[in-house]
């Protein structure tokens, strides 16, 4: 039996009693948590500032007009101060209807064929594609739809360009590749268990994709759906270009038809068309009342996701439940292996109801896989279409060299590119660091049980979704009319801020969260403080990411243009007074060329311009992981983050001793980091080691004589 040499017990004082570990925290602690606190606590007091603000400048209307009559009333008539949204309201439904009948079967049948039937190969592929559709300004989708969709649709018996059926169709585009997307990853989600189980009890592949594989992820593939309804609610720019605008009513003279190409105008497009040429007070207070009813509808769709994500936490505990009953119950053991997610009932059920009828399958399957194919090839052909036709409308505009320096006797597109970057900055140096300290608090600081902290992420959650006119109108009366700050880069900024908060919180938490928590352990056993770890091993891992989260933030701001449109200005010209400086980026000068009609020089520079503008998000989008890669360099190994200037924290007398048993001063600070956790598994490593130790020095005595 070999002697362990005891180690010290660290916590023990001269005295021999063990003292208290609790320290104080250091001054830098100190300040670091302050400053994370106040950051989150910024971001919490924007969202009732938002909140309050847009229900404040509201209440005018509502001291003058019943609530129930403002919602219900059908006539919206600003000249002689009537404001009812009941008509406006219809309409905003009907497009969701309309956009929702293209998208759901395409996003079921697409998402399906993109996930049981293509290799790991072609998955990534046919995302990408998705990537790219989704990576479209809403500028551009208006632009190309007013043109081309609406060419169709005039085939059709369409009176014009401008209708239901276009708005519809193109926003259901718009809305499919954040359906897809969520889609994907909840039927990716689904266990391998399921469809091997129902492929071996003889079912087809077509059965199973339907009857299991989307019954298993229905709840989420929900939640994704109203996240595209969300996005077809809050849409405002492109409904201003393809819509048609009219709050007259639906055509109903003309029979369905007439009905379907009616001329709309929607919630979030009737704040964008009025706000800065509103009537009065009560005119602007109606718009507010509008935005305030949208963040409303944003807030129920919000609460409906949530609670239709936890239909499988509820069922999960349903079922807990059950088999604790079973036990109870004195179950044989047998059944109770045998309960799964589908009971035998439902198995039994299922097979029974397969058809005998080889005929039927045939047509069954043949008949899905026809819709599958066809949803995934609907994608994927306008996906090119509209890319390839900006493309070559883009490049044709160049014959136009000289609208880079001016069109129409304005600044040209050089002023709005440089412009948008300043825009770009502006909103960085503002949001990045609020983002960044929310958070840290979010993945270091908080306690994920806890209400308050449960209650910010769904505010974060909420602020994402809300549309961004919202976000405009907020920003025009506190940034401009209030503040007094002009029409300007900084106005913007200001509001953009608050448009990328949310999205700038989510990356940047899942950044932090995805550095191992060993690695914080790691450093705790070392002596290091929570700033210190935070600052040298936590930021430092989770760099990558940030930077990723920073360039994606930035494709935003390139491509949103409702909040700029209402807080920047529209006219093109070179920002000389520097961020005070009014203008307009290049998603703006898109929508004000796009009012030139026609094949004209004004519609080759917007599709110049929207060409720019998609080079520039998708490289955004495609190249952040690769330019934050080059950025921060190789990853270091965690023990040369730890070790690097940390050996003064280790205790001298434990760096002794591990030296004293021949380690190198690399392992030696790896086994005092052990000890510090697991005091045992250091003994009994040593044991081991000294055993073989004496036996391998035995063996060479032995070979020597």
């Amino acid at each position: 039996m070999t002697e362990t040499t005891k180690l010290p017990d660290n916590n023990l004082s001269i005295s021999g009693k063990r003292k208290n570990p609790r320290t104080k925290t250091p001054f830098a602690g100190r300040v670091t948590q302050t400053f994370v606190y106040t950051f989150t606590a910024v971001v919490a007091i924007i969202l009732l500032i938002l909140v309050g603000f847009v229900a404040l400048k509201s209440s005018k209307l509502f001291q003058n007009t019943n609530f129930w009559d403002f919602i219900f009333k059908g006539k919206w008539d600003p000249e002689n101060n009537i404001f009812g949204i009941g008509t406006i309201i219809l309409m905003t439904i009907m497009l969701l209807l309309v956009a929702m009948v293209f998208a759901i079967p395409i996003t079921i049948f697409s998402t399906l064929f993109i996930s049981e039937y293509l290799s790991k190969k072609y998955q990534k592929i046919v995302m990408t594609i998705v990537k790219l559709l989704a990576g479209i300004p809403s500028v551009v989708f208006g632009l190309f739809a007013r043109e081309h969709v609406g060419a169709l649709f005039r085939l059709m018996g369409a009176p014009s360009n401008d209708n239901l059926m276009v708005a519809g169709l193109t926003m259901a585009f718009m809305a499919i590749p954040t359906m897809v997307s969520l889609s994907y990853n909840a039927v990716q989600a689904v266990p391998e268990g399921y469809r091997f189980g129902s492929l071996g009890l003889g079912i087809s592949k077509e059965k199973t994709t339907f009857s299991i594989v989307r019954k298993s992820a229905w709840a989420k593939i929900i939640s994704a759906i109203i996240m595209g309804m969300s996005r077809v609610i809050g849409e405002t720019m492109a409904i201003m270009m393809i819509a048609g605008n009219s709050t007259g009513g639906f055509n109903t003279t003309d029979g369905i038809i007439g009905f379907l190409f009616s001329s709309i105008r929607t919630l979030a497009a009737t704040i964008g068309l009025e706000m800065l040429e509103n009537k009065g007070q009560l005119h602007e207070s109606a718009l507010y009342a509008i935005g305030l009813f949208l963040f409303i509808l944003v807030f129920v769709i919000n609460l409906s996701i949530l609670i239709i994500s936890n239909i499988d936490n509820w069922k999960r505990n349903r079922r807990a439940k059950q088999e604790e009953k079973m036990v109870a119950a004195g179950k044989t053991s047998k059944a109770y292996r045998n309960y799964r997610k589908y009971s035998s009932y439902e198995l039994i059920e299922i097979v029974n109801n397969r058809s005998e009828n080889k005929i039927c399958k045939k047509m069954y399957s043949g008949s899905l896989m026809i819709a599958m194919w066809l949803s995934t090839a609907l994608v994927i052909s306008f996906t090119f279409w509209i890319l390839g036709t900006v493309a070559i409308r883009g490049l044709g505009g160049l014959v136009y060299s000289d609208a880079f320096l001016s069109i129409n006797g304005q600044a040209g597109i050089l002023a709005a590119l440089l412009t948008t970057v300043m825009l770009i900055l502006a909103t960085l140096v503002f949001a990045v660091p609020l983002a960044l300290g929310a958070a840290i608090y979010l993945s270091e600081y908080s306690r994920s049980n806890s209400k308050v902290v449960k209650t910010l992420r769904f505010s974060i959650g909420l602020l994402a979704s809300t549309p961004s006119i919202v976000f405009g109108i907020f920003g025009l009366s506190v940034f401009i009319v209030w503040m007094k700050i002009p029409f300007s880069i900084l106005a913007a900024a200001l509001t953009m801020t608050i448009v990328v908060l949310p999205m700038l919180i989510s990356n940047f938490e899942d950044a932090l969260t995805s550095v191992p928590s060993s690695y914080r352990e790691a450093g705790a056993a070392l002596g290091m403080s929570k700033v210190k770890r935070l600052f040298k091993i936590v930021l430092p891992n989770a760099m990558e990411g940030i930077i990723t989260g920073t360039i994606l933030a930035m494709a935003r701001i390139i491509g949103e243009s409702a909040p700029v449109y209402l807080t920047l200005g529209t006219a093109m010209q070179l920002p000389t007074e520097g961020f005070l400086s009014s203008g307009a980026t290049l998603t703006t000068g898109i929508y004000m060329l796009s009012a030139e009609a026609g094949p004209g020089r004004g519609e080759a520079i917007a599709y110049l311009m929207s060409l720019m503008t998609i080079v520039l998000v998708l490289t955004l989008n495609f190249t952040s992981g690769r330019v934050s890669a080059l950025v921060t360099g190789a990853k270091r190994t965690p023990l040369v983050l730890i070790i690097r200037g940390q050996i003064s924290a280790v205790k001298h007398y434990d760096y002794k001793i591990s030296l004293g048993r021949k380690f190198n001063k690399v392992k030696a600070v790896y086994i005092v980091f052990i000890n510090r956790l697991k005091p045992s598994v250091v003994k009994e490593k040593w044991t081991k080691w000294r055993a073989r130790r004496k036996a391998y020095k035995k063996l060479k005595k032995g070979e020597k004589s």
